[in-house]
């Protein structure tokens, strides 16, 4: 009972200044006896269950499932509740070769999942996937039925040479992927395009009509050279409007009408589509970069604003009018741009980094604040007004989550955190749930320290899963909007009733509350000011209540 109360005056509590949270939780994930494991993607669910995606090897268990591998390495799915702490399904996918997901994304209780596979033939369910090339590209829909779940279609990408999804948004029904392809011609279901060049980057919408997946369209861009490398890397939605981010190679690529100049090996680019219903085309496209080698790796979108962070290796890069100098081999770098409907314009670029290799892999973005996750092989790796200082020897690297908040025409670093041990570590995903921040990714050395908590790996040197958590209660203000934090829930804990005060000017909305699995136990209607919630024969445990613009923890007893 302590505890959860504890967690209640956490959530809800305001920051007074801006410190470093502490590691809250880490656990290791999908631990095989003879074979490692890695958690490529996360993504959280309206009522805080965690969904995980990665790869494993042999044989492991996750809750009361035990998943065997059809063959080298494959794709585990599971569902994750941070109440019980416990696995509470997992699901299996894969054939005889590697296979990889890329992402996972919810909406409701559907489950999408995104990757590649090298196998011959790939399983997922009862939909068996033939190889066409030497890989291709999948996206997949699990249903969520509570305690249990099942694959319900798969659709797949496939090229005369490679294919790969690497992202995932979703927005009601439609599924948007991106990816790259190459050879000559690609495959989106009865779609095919012929390539510009050697690997094309595409951005593809999908129909989700329950029980069956199609695509609908899909543009493609890059560069025409037969060497050319072009991929999208990640993906966000805002309404009609669909954003991805990634790399090109060559001289220059082409985003439809859009023709963008490269300025070394290898520049980052960010892009707008409009999706029409039918069709997709591209509205605006911006590079960023210099000589050497630069790349997006993730993106998120806040109304006009779009957040890009990736990896430079130029000696100095530019995005827009804005140049960074580059401190070591590979920095991370982290940039926002205004999207004024018909062009999109840098305002603000940061980068953190040493003198060695440091990689950011994945951005989740709660209001003005944005959350980095990646991993960093240098001595010190410096985020602002935080230094890190890696904890193995040289070549090795550390987990590291850091945080900025957007100023409005400047972003600044608030703090970093950092995990590991004497080998290498890294994180593959961040993502958000109430005040919580969830890292996911792999460890190899024989103990990672996350602060205070430690995780042994059974078998050092081979990379493992891991999923942990901190705590950031700034983010609780922030999210939750004006209502939500001026909102008074009382008693709580509460018995057969409890009572619901909104602040003057709250619109009136209906209120429902799930249980900790996330199903809906109680509907109210919509309260004007007060509402007097019957609690009566629900049974004892954490419950959450939700309504526009409100979200609150309840405990019954």
């Amino acid at each position: 009972m302590t505890g959860l109360l504890a967690l209640f005056f956490l959530v809800f509590r305001l920051p007074t200044a801006a410190q470093t949270p502490t590691w809250q939780s880490a656990q290791a994930v999908a631990v095989a006896t003879r074979a490692g494991s890695s958690v490529t993607a996360i993504t959280v669910d309206a009522v805080g269950n965690v969904y995980l995606a990665g790869v494993f090897a042999t044989t492991v268990t996750l809750g009361t499932t035990t998943l065997t591998s059809f063959g080298s390495e494959d794709i585990f799915v599971a569902k994750f509740n941070p109440t019980s702490n416990q696995f509470v399904w997992a699901q299996s996918a894969g054939g005889m070769a590697l296979d990889q997901p890329n992402d996972i994304v919810v909406s409701g209780n559907s489950v999408y999942v995104a990757g590649i596979f090298y196998s011959t033939t790939a399983r997922f369910g009862a939909v068996t996937l033939p190889l066409t090339g030497t890989s291709g590209g999948f996206i997949a829909k699990l249903t969520d039925a509570g305690n249990t779940s099942s694959f319900t279609w798969v659709q797949q990408t496939s090229a005369s040479f490679t294919s790969l999804v690497v992202a995932l948004a979703v927005s009601g029904s439609s599924v948007y992927a991106t990816g790259s392809s190459g050879g000559v011609s690609a495959s989106f279901g009865a779609i095919t395009l012929t390539s510009a060049g050697g690997s094309d980057l595409f951005v593809a919408k999908l129909t989700d009509a329950g029980s069956t997946g199609s695509f609908v369209w899909v543009q493609q861009a890059g560069g025409a050279g037969s060497l050319n490398l072009d991929q999208g890397n990640a993906l966000a939605v805002s309404g009609s409007n669909v954003y991805v981010s990634g790399s090109f190679s060559g001289a220059s690529a082409s985003f439809g009408p859009i023709t963008l100049a490269s300025a070394g090996q290898y520049d980052a680019f960010v892009a707008k589509l409009t999706d029409a219903g039918s069709a997709g085309s591209f509205v605006w496209a911006q590079r960023a970069g210099g000589a050497g080698l630069d790349e997006a790796k993730a993106l998120a979108v806040s109304g006009s604003n779009v957040y890009v962070s990736g990896t430079l290796a130029s000696a100095t890069a530019t995005f827009g009018a804005i140049t960074l100098n580059n401190a070591g081999s590979n920095d991370v770098f982290v940039a926002k741009l205004t999207d004024a409907g018909s062009a999109g314009n840098f305002v603000w670029a940061q980068q953190a980094g040493g003198t060695g290799d440091d990689y950011t892999q994945s951005l989740a973005i709660s209001g003005s604040s944005l959350y980095l996750a990646g991993y960093c092989a240098s001595p010190t790796i410096s985020f602002g007004p935080t230094t890190l200082t890696n904890r193995g020897s040289s070549g090795t690297s550390d987990v590291f989550v850091a945080k900025l908040t957007d100023t409005g025409s400047t972003g600044d670093f608030v703090w970093a955190q950092q995990a590991g041990g004497a080998g290498s570590e890294g994180a593959s995903a961040v993502a958000l749930s109430g005040a919580t921040v969830y890292i996911t990714g792999s460890f190899g050395s024989a103990t990672a320290s996350f602060g205070p908590l430690t995780l042994t790996n059974p078998i050092p040197n081979i990379q493992v899963g891991f999923l942990a958590s901190l705590s950031d209660a700034s983010i609780t203000a922030t999210a939750a909007g004006q209502a939500s934090a001026l909102s008074v829930l009382y008693p709580n804990p509460a018995h057969q009733t409890a009572t619901l005060h909104l602040p003057a000017g709250s619109k009136p909305t209906s209120l429902t509350l799930f249980d900790a699995q996330g199903r809906s136990m109680r509907r109210y209607p919509a309260p004007a000011a007060e509402a007097s919630l019957d609690l009566r024969g629900l049974p004892a445990g954490l419950y959450l209540l939700r309504g526009s613009g409100l979200l609150q923890r309840l405990l019954v007893e």
